[in-house]
């Protein structure tokens, strides 16, 4: 059955992705035109991320059913995801103000860091505390910042969705070895699962992208995995860094850079590292490769080697 399912997941992806292209093609919506800003030199679908969204929804739906799950937790989920998804379309179609979706992460990040952090009181401390407060922002600046710098690395092909399904796979490994009488390791799977149907047209050459409503939904989704991974004590978010350490080490540099060289933070550019290497080597498929390999021999194993010293939060 649970096979089943899995199969059902990637197909789901895969037929959703392809339909999705095709009526947006012949409809002339979010497409994407290329720019002096983009990776691509031809017109684009976007959005595809609806395909990766609405899969997971049915694969979280089935486990739900077979399990006979109880879980108020993918309600907290399903609230904190369905604003970054509105907005996600709305600026896939017509480019929103930056601020507007910062306020909606906003949003969807406290939500998801109240419900885990401040509601559970995961710090067995005083809440009002000077540790507790910081540990609180910065729960929330992570959270905002994943699903900022989720968005930022669709614009290669298969890169972000590549990057899912290693750290999906990843973290599913490591969650089932930490507990696997716990089923948080299949609701990660399914992250990589519905980004295995979506990648086989996202793969080079693309033929459509994740957009908004894709990136900044998967940042959104980790997110919340992160601090219910860490609330059910089953993986250390310093794991969950290591796994990220690709896109967040790129991002964050690349945003130190242009802070430093006083660089407009807030207009698209082509600066990051996958971007340079991709245009250095002339190649989508090398950069997304070698992204690929990096992770499997140098993050995974640190990966590995941190969840090791899990009860000393390494």
């Amino acid at each position: 059955m649970l096979l089943s399912i899995f199969f059902l997941t990637a197909i789901i992806s895969f037929i959703g992705t392809y339909a999705i292209e095709r009526i947006f093609v012949n409809f002339n919506i979010f497409i994407d035109k290329p720019s002096d800003r983009s990776s691509h030199s031809s017109e684009i679908p976007t959005a595809g991320g609806l395909a990766i969204l609405f899969s997971y929804l049915v694969y979280i739906v089935s486990l739900t059913y077979i399990y006979n799950i109880q879980e108020n937790s993918f309600f907290i989920l399903l609230v904190a995801l369905l604003p970054i998804i509105i907005v996600g379309l709305i600026d896939d179609l017509n480019e929103i103000n930056i601020f507007v979706r910062l306020l909606v992460q906003f949003f969807s990040a406290l939500f998801i860091i109240y419900y885990f952090q401040i509601s559970k009181n995961i710090f067995d401390v005083n809440l009002y505390s000077q540790s507790s407060f910081i540990i609180i922002i910065l729960s929330i600046i992570l959270s905002m910042w994943l699903m900022n710098l989720y968005n930022f690395m669709d614009g290669v092909d298969g890169y972000a969705s590549s990057q899912s399904i290693f750290v999906s796979l990843s973290a599913s490994l490591i969650a089932y070895i930490n507990d696997p009488n716990n089923l948080l390791y299949m609701y990660i799977l399914g992250i990589g699962l519905s980004n295995v149907g979506f990648i086989i047209r996202n793969w080079h050459p693309a033929k459509i992208f994740m957009g908004d409503t894709g990136s900044v939904s998967t940042g959104c989704i980790l997110a919340y995995f992160i601090f219910f991974s860490a609330s059910e004590s089953v993986i250390s978010i310093y794991t969950w860094l290591i796994l990220l350490s690709v896109f967040i080490s790129d991002s964050t540099y690349t945003l130190l850079v242009r802070i430093v060289t006083k660089k407009d933070i807030l207009k698209p550019h082509l600066t990051h590292g996958f971007h340079i290497l991709a245009n250095r080597k002339k190649s989508h498929l090398l950069t997304t490769k070698t992204m690929i390999i990096f992770n499997i021999i140098w993050v995974l194993p640190l990966a590995i080697f941190s969840n090791m010293f899990i009860n000393y939060h390494i």
